[in-house]
C-alpha cells in the first residue's frame, strides 16, 4: 500500500508520487525509455519533465508508446487552468496498464478521482493568482516561487519527517527507495501537497468559518428530527472472566472465577488489579472496564441483563454465558430518556452549523470552478467543463 500523508489542517495527501528534489514542485510527465512523441524518438527519465500547456501540443495516450505499447500513465485526461491533469497523477503510474485503463471498474474510479482533483486544483490555482492579482508577470513569477518554497520548506521539515517515521524506515534514503519500488516519486508528492494547502487556504478565506445560526432554526431542527433525541439506556461497568477456552476445564474455569470473586469480596483487593492479574476476558489489560455500552451492544446477553438489572456498585454473583464464568460490576448507568430542546441545543448547534459550511463550501467550489477554464475526458462529470478533444 502506498503511504499517505498528513498535511496542514488535517489533509490527508495520498503519496501517489515521491522522489527527488523540490525543484519549484514541478508537475510531473510518466514517460518511458525511449519513447515516441509526435512521431520522433526521444529519450527521457521515467519522471521529472515539466508538464506544461502553454499552447504546446498535448500529450495523450495515444502519443506515447513503449515497446510498441501505449504507456497510459501518462494519458493527459483534463486541463485546468494551465495545468495538465495526467492518469498517472491519480494511480501509481507503474500499476497502469492498457488492461487496467480499459476495466469498467477503473474507469469509474479515475473518473471520482479526477473529479476530486479538478475541484482542488481550481482552488488552488484561484488562491495563487489572488495572492499575485493585478502585479506585473515577473513579480506574480517571484510570488509563486516563493509560496512554493515556502510550502515545499514545510513538507520536508514537518511532514515526511512523519512520513518515514509511519513507514518504519531509518533514513530518508530508505522511503525515497521504498517509494520508489513503487514508482513513486517526491517531487509529486510535494506538488500534491502544495496543491491541497492552497485549496484548503482557498476555502478559509472564501468560505464564514462560522455561520450564523439562529434559535427559530435550531428549533425546526429539533422538531424535524424527532428520534434523534431519544437516548436508550447505557451502563459503564467492569467485569472478571475465566473464558472456557483458557482453562482445561469447565471446572477449572470456576474455580478460578470463584477465586477472583473472594479476592474482591472478602479480600478488598482491587478489582482492576485482579482483573489484570487473573482475568481471561475482553479488556483484562484494561482492567477489564467497559466504557459505556448502551443497552443491545453486548454480544453476550446474559452479561447485559446483569449489568442492567444490579444495583451500581455492587458486586454480582457468578454468572455464565457461551463463553465462560463472569463476575461484573456496574459504575455509572443511566436509564433510556428523550432529551428536550434545551439539552439538544449544543448538539442541534453544531449540526447545523456542519450543514452551513458545507453548503458554503459547495457554493464557492462551484464559483471556483466556474471561473476556471476546465477540459475534461468527460465533461459530462463536470458542470461548465469542455471536451479535451478541443485542446488536442
Amino acid at each position: 500500500m502506498v503511504p499517505g500523508v498528513w498535511g496542514i489542517a488535517g489533509l490527508f495527501v495520498p503519496c501517489e508520487s515521491i522522489g527527488q528534489e523540490v525543484g519549484g514542485l514541478q508537475q510531473p510527465v510518466y514517460i518511458a525509455d525511449p519513447v515516441v512523441v509526435g512521431g520522433e524518438v526521444q529519450r527521457a527519465s521515467a519522471v521529472g519533465m515539466p508538464a506544461d500547456v502553454g499552447g504546446r501540443e498535448l500529450t495523450d495516450a495515444a502519443s506515447v508508446v513503449r515497446g510498441g505499447e501505449l504507456f497510459e500513465a501518462s494519458g493527459v485526461i483534463a486541463v485546468v487552468g494551465e495545468e495538465r491533469i495526467l492518469i498517472g497523477d491519480l494511480f501509481p503510474p507503474a500499476k497502469i496498464t492498457s488492461e487496467v485503463v480499459q476495466s469498467r471498474e477503473f474507469q469509474s474510479q479515475l473518473r471520482k478521482a479526477l473529479r476530486m482533483s479538478i475541484e482542488q486544483k481550481c482552488l488552488a490555482q484561484h488562491f495563487l493568482n489572488a495572492q499575485a492579482g493585478g502585479k506585473p508577470k515577473k513579480e506574480r513569477e517571484e510570488m509563486r516561487s516563493k509560496m512554493m518554497s515556502k510550502t515545499a520548506e514545510i513538507f520536508r521539515t514537518k511532514v515526511l519527517p512523519e512520513q518515514i517515521k509511519k513507514a518504519k524506515c531509518e533514513t530518508e534514503a530508505d522511503f525515497i527507495a521504498l517509494l520508489e519500488g513503487q514508482g513513486t516519486s517526491l517531487t509529486a508528492l510535494m506538488h500534491t501537497f502544495a496543491e491541497q494547502v492552497w485549496a484548503d487556504q482557498a476555502l478559509r478565506e472564501g468560505v464564514q468559518e462560522k455561520p450564523n445560526v439562529y434559535l427559530e432554526e435550531m428549533q425546526e431542527y429539533y422538531d424535524g428530527h424527532g428520534d434523534e433525541w431519544n437516548r436508550p439506556a447505557r451502563v459503564r461497568f467492569r467485569i472478571l472472566s475465566a473464558m472456557f477456552k483458557e482453562q482445561p476445564n469447565r471446572e477449572e474455569a470456576y474455580r478460578s472465577i470463584v477465586d477472583m470473586w473472594n479476592q474482591v469480596y472478602f479480600g478488598g483487593a482491587p478489582f482492576e488489579s485482579v482483573a489484570r492479574k487473573q482475568s481471561t476476558g475482553y479488556f483484562a489489560s484494561e482492567g477489564g472496564v467497559f466504557d459505556w455500552t448502551r443497552r443491545g451492544a453486548l454480544k453476550s446477553k446474559v452479561i447485559e441483563e446483569v449489568v442492567f438489572a444490579i444495583e451500581p456498585r455492587a458486586l454480582s454473583q457468578v454468572i455464565e454465558d457461551a463463553d465462560g464464568f463472569h463476575v461484573v460490576e456496574v459504575l455509572e448507568r443511566e436509564s433510556e430518556y428523550r432529551m428536550n430542546f434545551a439539552q439538544a441545543q449544543g448538539e442541534i448547534r453544531e449540526a447545523i452549523l456542519k450543514q452551513k459550511r458545507l453548503e458554503q463550501e459547495n457554493e464557492y467550489k462551484k464559483k471556483i470552478r466556474e471561473l476556471t477554464p476546465i477540459w475534461s475526458r468527460w465533461p459530462e462529470d463536470i458542470p461548465g467543463a469542455r471536451d479535451l478533444k478541443e485542446i488536442q
